[in-house]
Parts: C-alpha cells; structure tokens; sequence
C-alpha cells in the first residue's frame, strides 16, 4: 500500500555517498548544484593525491585483498550479510561557502543546520529524506523505479538516474562486484591522510565498466582495515577543476559491524569550497515498512487561481457599477479580450464607443473580433478605422493578411505582407504565384439534379480522420488536419499530378518545403481545382500515423471552403458546399448542440473548453490521437492536475484527468492528458490560450460539423447510433 504525503515544501539539500545514499550531491547551493553533475569520461581524472610510498608493512598486493581487509573490519561477512535493513538519522550541518565574490548574493555566507535519514533494505530498497529549514527532498528506490518528491512535485527516475539509483540502494555494496561491472585496481599508496596527519591509506580504485563517469577512488586506513576517504576529481569545460571528497570519521559498533557516524563531504570548484557535515545521531537495523520505498501517493494539488479570471471578475464589476464611466468599460473590454471571452468584450468595447467614439483601443478590439469571427467586410471598415486613429500600420497590415488569406485573395495577401514588414518579401512572391488561379468547386449532380454534398469513408484502421481521394489520377490516403493551413502533398505525388512548385520554403536539415497549386481532386462526388498545396518529402510524410500513412493532409484554408461533418463513431466524412445555392443542405446539418468558435491568423481554430473545473480557450487540432487534450502547464494547474512523474525538464508525459468537455456538448469522464507538449499560454494577439483538444474528445460518440461561415460546432447523434436503433 502506497504512502500518501501531505507536505508540499520547496527543493532541498544534499546526502551522503556511502551511507547509501545518491552518487552525487544534490544541494539547492549554486555550487554544489554544479557539482551534482556526474563528470564526464572524457574529462575524468583519478587524481594524484601526492602519494608517496610508505614503509611496506602489511601492504595489501591486490584491491580484491584491501576489500577483503575492509569486510573483515566492518564485522565480517557473515554478521553482515545478517543484517537485512538500516537506519541512519543525522544532523545535517551546512558550512559556509569559501572563495565566494564579495558580491555574490547566492553565496551561503552563514552556517545552516538541517536533518538527514537514510533507510536501506535487502532488495534494493532505499529511502532518504533531508530537510534544511523549509526545505525538503524525498527521495527512494523501490527495487525497479527510483522517484524523487520535491515541492509538491513528484518525478520518476530516467533510466540513467534509475541505474544510479539502483547501485546507490545497495545494503551491503562491497559484496557482488563482478555481477554488478564492477572493477578493483589497486592504486599506490600514500603517507598521510586528508587532514595531512601520518597515516598509512591503501588505495582502490574503483571502475563501473558500463559508466566510466562513475571512476572514484577509495582510501583505507591499513591498520584498521576502514574506508576513510573517496575522492572524484574533474575538469569542467573551461578547465575549472571539479573536487568532491567524502571524509568517513568515528566508527561505532552496531549491532556487530562497524559503522562511520561522522562524514564529510567537500566540494570545490576551482576557488570555491563548500563542506557539509552529517552526524549521525540513531543507527538501527529495525525492520523498515514496505511502503517507506514505494512511490507515493500525491494528494491532487488545490486549483491554482486563474488570475487572468479574476481580472475579469474585478472588471466586470467596476463596469457595472460605472456604466458611463468610459475607462471602466474599455477596462472591461480589455480584460474580457485577454480572458478569451469574446462576446464580453465585443459588448464592452461598443459601449465604450458609444461613450467615446474616438476611442481607438475598443475599435481594435472590434476589428479583431470581426475578423475572429469571419465578418471580413465589418472587420476590413474597423481596421481602416483603427489605422485613422493611430494604430500602427504593421499592425493593421498584419490583419489584412488574415482576412485576405482567407478570401483566397492572394494578390491582396502579398501587398499586405509588404506593408507588414520589408521580411515578408519571399513570403509575398509566394502568395503571388497563385493569383489569377482561383479555387474552384463542382458537385456531381444528384437525384434531384442540384449535387451540394459528398459523403466519404473514413480509414477504419487509422486513429485519425483519414479519408481516399484522387490526385493525379491516383487514390490516395488524406488525413484532415486543423493544426496545417494549406493542403500538403508528398513530393512523389506533386510530380506525378504535374504541379509545378513555384517558391520553397526552409524547414530545417537542409530540407525545403515547396510551395504551388494542384490542378484538380476529387473527393468523392467533389471536384477541386487550382488547390494550393504545399509539398513536402515523401519520407516526411511517411512519418504520420496509420497502418497506411497518408500522402496527403487537408489544411483549414481549403476546409473552410465548405461546411465539414467529421463522424467518427460510422467512419465517415462529409462536405456540403457552403455557396448559397446549397443553403437548405446547410441547414439541414445545423442541428443539435451548437457551440461558437473562432479562427485566429490563418487556419487557428478556438473553442471553449473545460479541464475538471477550469475553462481556458483551446485550439481544435484533428491531427492529434491518443489524448483527449494536451494542455499548458497553468492549466493544468487551474485544473488542480498533478504533475507527471518526469524527470527532465521539456519531456511529454500523460496526466489523468477527472472530465474533459466543450462546455454543452460533450463531456468525457477519466481522460489523459499530454504534459509537457503544450506550451503557449497567450496567442499573437495576447488572449489566453490554453491548449489544443483533438478528435478523442470532439469525436467521441456523436457527428462533429464545422460550420465556417456561421462560425459554429454543431455536435449531433452519429449515424452509428442511429443505425444500431
């Protein structure tokens, strides 16, 4: 049964070595910090310790003899292996830091005191836990994973730090050295110990064949037969000398062994020094609970605030209780904007207008709004507005793009990157080579003779909405991704279906992506000509999911040419032309929940969504399978989600959550979600953004619409269900 901690205390302090404890310091101390970095082989160095030869009494003739002396000391193999657990509770002392800049503010100038326990048992099992005023480290060995608990953080070893965790939880580690890689070469010996006092000390040094990083020497004291000192010595990559030495001081009797209860460990950088001090003050072999090695159970943390809702509560209020205060309106504008509700700002920014025509902030407001939500006309006249009264003209320009971009008008989209920035040349030409070559669509004709929509299936063994076109008189695999822009065709496929690629763009490791038109596809009873489409290495391509990997992707800009129904649960894809003539087809499909999103830039597609309990705006991305969401950490934090157990910094990992849901739509219970893949919190025009939700949660059991010119989701039964009534 796993342990449950309460406590959620900042980061903490260093250990022991041959305690039993880490391989490497690890303290919250700028410099010790440094040194809990394993030196690397290239750069390792067993020093010379300034050894000189001593009078030849008694000297051992092999490392395996200095091992077997010190075994003997200890207690004996026998008693040893007799004790099955150990306890060790000491007094942690933290000296100052020496050779510290007189201006260094993160030297340790004063001496601090903590706590230290250390807990081993047969099995490759260990616990440690230090303190150091508030804070607190954890950490533990299972037997087969290793994990750390840190301010209220709890993360699994990687599988280097889980091999070190392993070597480190080894009761009796001076047994088993061959099964384990280990290597014993005796070293010469020296005259005087680590304070520079007369003393015979033999030397070992000691080889992990798997990780030479790990070579230290070990000095024993050849009257007594005791370890009395490690030494690992480094050069950082400047040169700098890298020293850590672990002094072991007044052996004890124990239950029949011999057991240090002081230990030193001494770090330097170069110039900079550091000791810490662990006194032991409790050693015991009392058996030791199961679950003090297990990982443990975290409490989920409390929802951190979301502050950016909180400013829009406060606004909210002030506006009200001020209706004809301008400042209080355009301040509720401006909160309502940055918090991603939309419909609140839209109001607040016209009621400051109606206070204060002139005022240019809520006209910008206005402008985007419009152009979020697909009013191109309203939104081109407020930024003409917006431009009069003073918003910059890069600025201004950069909206035109969108708007421009999603009217397929590419003459326009080219002068407006212009006017953007004097960088957006290349970008420009590209867009020109498609002017003159407008989209086109057709329907075969249906039954009734009019043709306003085409229903494909969907690839039952892909995870994602993948579906068979025709390009270049081939069939192939297309998969419709919101996360792309354009249409994206492998480069095999574009020479067979004769597009001539007419700019390219750098995508990194000397490759390009090209850029032109298709002639012609069909999607089932769909024709499309003068496609734009982007081209990238077959190889690339090859790298998507599926049994059969796509050779093409469907991008926004050539979605939103229709009103789109993706049906998950029949497998099965849907476009309806969005032209005027097919407005009762259109009609018929807006039904069941409907639910408002909005495009931002060129193909961002936003909606509402809720983790647990927390709202937050996230980007709809059809590319995405295996997770229901993959959100930013301050969401999840909002959520009240516990981090993964991860050890590095950047990695993706998968969290559990209690609900997923577009609010009134769907709700998904006992979800995951991606940790760690996510991590933009505000889009280019500073509202929030929390996250992307894919195709698990907007596909899961009912009909998805996309309807692009009322800018709206409509979520109905799947013809599944219907179809097993």
């Amino acid at each position: 049964m796993s342990r449950s901690l309460t406590r959620r205390p900042p980061a903490a302090s260093s250990s022991p070595r041959r305690s039993g404890v880490a391989p490497r310091a690890r303290l919250a101390l700028p410099l010790l910090a440094a040194l809990s970095l394993a030196p690397s082989a290239g750069c390792l160095k067993v020093p010379d310790d300034g050894s000189h030869e001593p009078e030849k009494r008694d000297a051992p003739a092999t490392a395996e003899e200095v091992f077997a002396r010190y075994i003997a000391a200890l207690g004996g193999e026998d008693q040893l292996r007799a004790l099955k657990q150990r306890t060790v509770e000491a007094r942690m002392i933290v000296k100052p830091e020496l050779g510290c800049d007189e201006d260094d503010e993160q030297c340790l100038r004063e001496e601090q005191v903590g706590s230290f326990l250390l807990q081993k048992a047969d099995g490759n099992r260990l616990y440690r836990s230090t303190v150091l005023g508030d804070q607190v480290e954890e950490r533990g060995y299972d037997g087969e994973v290793g994990w750390q608990y840190v301010a209220g953080v709890l993360r699994q070893d990687d599988p280097q730090m889980n091999e070190i965790s392993r070597e480190d939880s080894i009761l009796h580690w001076y047994f088993g050295l061959a099964e384990r890689g280990i290597k014993l070469t005796l070293e010469p010996p020296r005259d005087k110990d680590f304070d520079g006092q007369p003393r015979v000390l033999d030397g070992v040094r000691w080889t992990v064949m798997a990780r030479p990083e790990a070579t230290k020497t070990l000095w024993f004291d050849r009257d007594t037969g005791l370890l009395v000192e490690e030494r690992v010595e480094a050069k950082a990559d400047d040169a700098t000398t890298i020293l850590q030495r672990m002094i072991y001081n007044d052996y004890r009797e124990v239950d029949g062994v011999q057991i240090a209860h002081d230990l030193r460990l001494i770090n330097s950088i170069g110039e900079r020094a550091q000791e810490i001090e662990f006194v032991s003050t409790r050693v015991h072999h009392e058996p030791v609970a199961d679950e003090k090695f297990e990982v443990p159970d975290v409490p989920p943390p409390e929802p951190l605030e979301d502050r950016v809702l909180t400013a829009l509560e406060s606004a909210r209020a002030d506006a009200k209780a001020a209706p004809k205060d301008r400042d209080a309106q355009l301040r509720y504008a401006r909160a309502a904007w940055a918090a991603a509700h939309f419909d609140e700002a839209d109001a607040a920014a016209q009621a400051t207008l109606k206070l204060d025509a002139k005022e240019v902030e809520a006209v910008w407001y206005l402008a985007r709004l419009r152009i979020l939500q697909g009013r191109w006309s309203e939104g081109v006249k407020l930024l003409k507005r917006a431009a009069k009264g003073g918003t910059a003209g890069a600025l201004v320009a950069a909206q035109e793009v969108w708007v421009y971009n999603h009217q397929r008008d590419f003459k326009n989209v080219a002068a407006a990157l212009e006017r953007a920035s004097p960088n957006n040349a290349h970008l420009a030409g590209r867009f020109r080579s498609f002017a003159g070559d407008p989209l086109g669509v057709s329907f075969a004709k249906d039954s009734a003779g009019k043709g306003c929509a085409t229903t494909v299936p969907l690839d039952k063994q892909s995870p994602l909405a993948s579906f068979e076109a025709t390009l270049g008189g081939q069939k192939i695999p297309v998969v419709i991704d919101t996360a792309a822009t354009d249409m994206i065709i492998d480069d095999e496929l574009a020479k067979a279906a004769g597009v001539i690629v007419r700019s390219s763009t750098p995508i990194g490791e000397g490759a390009e992506m090209g850029h032109g038109q298709l002639k012609t596809m069909t999607i089932g009873d769909a024709t499309i000509e003068n496609v734009p489409v982007d081209v990238l290495p077959r190889a690339t391509m090859g790298q998507l999911p599926g049994s059969i990997p796509p050779r093409a992707v469907l991008g926004v800009r050539l979605l939103e040419r229709f009103q789109v129904t993706i049906d998950m649960p029949a497998r099965a894809f849907t476009l309806v032309d969005a032209s005027k003539r097919c407005a009762a087809e259109l009609d018929t499909r807006r039904a069941g929940a409907a639910v408002p999103f909005w495009i931002h830039e060129t193909h961002f597609i936003y909606a509402h969504a809720r983790l647990n309990e927390a709202e937050g705006l996230y980007w709809v991305n059809t590319g995405m399978q295996g997770v229901a969401v993959a959100a930013n950490k301050r969401a999840y934090a909002h959520a009240g989600v516990l981090p993964p157990m991860s050890s590095a910094e950047g990695e993706v990992a998968i969290v559990k959550l209690n609900q997923v849901a577009i609010p009134g739509a769907v709700s998904l219970a006992k979800q995951r979600g991606a940790y760690g893949y996510f991590n933009q919190e505000q889009s280019s025009d500073q509202f929030r953004v929390d996250g992307m939700v894919g195709l698990d949660l907007l596909g899961a059991g009912v009909a998805w619409t996309l309807d692009f010119d009322q800018r709206k989701f409509y979520f109905s039964p799947s013809a599944a269900g219907a179809a097993k009534r």
